[in-house]
């Protein structure tokens, strides 16, 4: 059997589990870079105002279903003074929703939707582990590719 074809066979775990664990490292790292902007943000409550259709839901091509996406904008108060912003892009909220929200202090115009910090360390946990999986998996491939080339040897000196 081809070197190459056996490797690629024996490491496709670690071909999905490494790839995986650097783009959830990533992401947690974006959500602990987000949350330390916004450690001084005042958390409260708003009402969504208004939602407008960016996305139609709709099945991928693969047949998962995807949920429409809505540019979100939230009412709320701040020392007397209500502010009308756009959250971001989401799907779930409707018009007349309460949510919590997150403000900065010095500049209440800029909002942000609070993230747990639970969260952010479960996705890190998560990447750390599927990238140690990998880099198991690729050494117990490479141990495989080994064994099987002994085994290769040993067939062709007739043992």
């Amino acid at each position: 059997m081809n070197n190459i074809a056996t490797f690629l066979r024996e490491s496709r775990v670690a071909r999905f589990l490494i790839p995986l664990g650097i783009i959830l490292i990533i992401f947690s790292v974006f959500l602990f870079i987000n949350k330390d902007q916004t450690r001084n943000y005042v958390k409260t409550e708003a009402v969504v105002s208004k939602t407008e259709l960016v996305e139609e839901a709709h099945t991928d091509a693969d047949g998962t279903s995807v949920e429409a996406t809505y540019k979100v904008y939230v009412k709320y108060t701040v020392d007397g003074k209500e502010y009308d912003e756009e959250l971001g892009e989401l799907s779930g909220y409707k018009k007349g929703d309460k949510i919590t929200i997150s403000y900065n202090p010095e500049n209440p115009s800029q909002i942000s939707q609070p993230v747990s910090m639970i969260f952010s360390i479960a996705l890190l946990c998560g990447g750390i582990a599927a990238l140690v999986g990998g880099i198991v998996s690729i050494f117990s491939a490479v141990k495989k590719h080994k064994e099987l080339k002994a085994q290769e040897e040993g067939w062709k000196d007739g043992k």
